[in-house]
């Protein structure tokens, strides 16, 4: 996989996909044995993700450097594109290979101050990949370090992981961390500290807000209106604080937090979206019809599960099936949980997620053809995942039933 990570070349996406399926096939034959030895265990989870390291990396990763630079330059990149004419003095070579230049930042504000950060130390693809890479091995030492490795190592061995971070560059690994830390403060019943992770989460990636809504709502229930408000006030503390943070550092305030834009009209990887586009083209047009069901759903999701990870997982599935713009590397968001719950459509997604790669290359190789999908990649893409996923539920003893709680979290004082 290592030489063949620039899947914009004619050529790369085959040896690619024969890397990914090498590695498939021995992470499958890994979790039906469960019996790798931890030295083994530990030490090839550290050294694919060192090789990968040094792949070309995915084109978010330049946006990223690049909107760093912005913010350390006391500019607000929620107000300028880097096409706009206030940051002509910044361009390099790096500006050239931001994609989507008409476009301000999307990425919620602690984010940018982590782009920022590490922009100040080294501007350089191979140094961000460094330090995802690293968030990314501190998840799978914590998921070690609750569950043991043989059930981590669906996590740190996992190829669709080690690509996404180590290879593909993506600072999803931080959102994952985050949300891992305030899953397992929850668990301990050290609430506050959770909320204080979950709104961490939050402030990296908007996705988080259902779970925050969530344990909230927990606390609302089962400790009162005086609990409900601080759990508010903790989980919304991150983002706010950055977003001042953001404000402060530049002169400049900005309410919108995303290019609109883009959010109403991006497509990607969308499964009802895409279904409901065949049959209904005006819903083609604009991504606002698929919010209200979202939020219905995620509403259930609050209102009727009891357990974290029932709960995180049932967000992320409503939001992968529902969202108008899902890229692979989301998919990763699933996997920390599917460690406790054994979710067998979040273990089959590690597999038939790398679909998406050949889309994305026929992508730019074939720029007029869009986003385009055959029914036959629609199904091996969802359909391992949405059947993995429903049937692990729907069984007779379902995941709350294996996860064992271990106790309500909310019994003990904040």
């Amino acid at each position: 996989m290592l030489p063949h990570g620039s899947l914009h070349q004619v050529g790369n996406v085959s040896p690619f996909l024969l890397g990914a399926a090498l590695m498939l096939t021995g992470f499958f034959l890994a979790l039906w044995s469960r019996n790798t030895p931890l030295l083994v265990l530990g030490i090839t989870a550290v050294a694919t993700r060192a090789l990968l390291l040094w792949q070309a990396p995915g084109d978010d990763i330049y946006r990223y450097i690049w909107e760093g630079k912005v913010l350390l330059n006391h500019l607000n990149p929620y107000l300028y594109a880097p096409d706009a004419g206030e940051l002509v003095r910044l361009r390099d070579t790096l500006w050239e290979a931001v994609e989507h230049k008409e476009f301000s930042a999307i990425y919620p504000p602690l984010a940018e101050w982590f782009f920022a950060g590490l922009a100040a130390v080294s501007p350089t693809a191979f140094f961000f990949k460094l330090a995802f890479t690293s968030a990314d091995l501190l998840t799978g030492w914590l998921l070690w370090r609750r569950y043991g490795g043989a059930s981590s190592l669906l996590y740190l061995w996992n190829p669709l992981v080690i690509y996404s971070f180590a290879g593909g560059g993506h600072y999803d690994s931080l959102f994952v961390l985050a949300l891992v830390l305030g899953w397992q403060a929850w668990d301990a019943g050290k609430c506050s500290r959770a909320l204080i992770w979950i709104g961490g989460a939050v402030a990296l990636k908007w996705m988080a807000l259902p779970i925050l809504g969530w344990a909230v709502w927990q606390m609302l229930r089962k400790q009162g209106v005086r609990a409900g408000v601080w759990a508010g006030l903790a989980g919304v503390a991150p983002l706010l604080l950055s977003w001042l943070a953001v404000a402060w550092w530049t002169g400049e305030w900005t309410w919108q937090l995303y290019p609109q834009k883009f959010t109403e009209y991006a497509r990607s990887t969308e499964l009802v979206p895409r279904l409901v586009g065949w049959f209904w083209e005006k819903s083609r047009e604009h991504n606002q019809w698929f919010l209200p069901p979202l939020a219905v759903a995620w509403a259930l999701v609050i209102f009727r599960t009891k357990k974290f990870v029932t709960a995180a997982e049932w967000a992320f599935f409503f939001a992968m099936i529902l969202s108008p713009l899902v890229h692979a590397w989301y998919f990763t968001w699933l996997i920390p949980f599917a460690v406790a719950s054994r979710n067998r459509g979040s273990i089959l997604l590690s597999a038939s997620a790398f679909v998406y790669f050949a889309v994305y290359h026929r992508l730019h190789v074939q720029p007029d053809l869009g986003w385009t999908f055959t029914p036959a990649e629609i199904a091996l893409l969802w359909g391992p995942f949405i059947v993995g996923f429903l049937w692990t539920y729907y069984q007779p003893k379902g995941v709350e039933d294996r996860q064992g709680a271990g106790g309500d979290p909310l019994s003990k004082k904040i």
